[in-house]
């Protein structure tokens, strides 16, 4: 499960949608890569399953956000 929170840029004094680039590793090795784009900015986060092999990770690459990615 992968789960990003403060997905968000500002634009003056506006909140507004953003986008991240998530890379899917498995060692140093770049598997897949995935990109979020919108506003989230609650406190659960937004979350998207993904399916893999369980030693795989995640990084963000580009954008805003922090993220978890975690096997369910």
């Amino acid at each position: 499960m992968l789960t990003i929170w403060d997905l968000f840029k500002m634009s003056g004094s506006e909140v507004c949608g953003g986008e991240a680039v998530i890379a899917i590793m498995d060692g140093d090795r770049e598997v897949d890569r995935m990109t979020l784009s919108g506003k989230c900015q609650s406190q659960d986060g937004y979350r998207r399953s993904y399916t893999g092999k369980p030693s795989l990770a995640a990084r963000i690459v580009s954008g805003p956000g922090r993220m978890q990615f975690s096997q369910c």
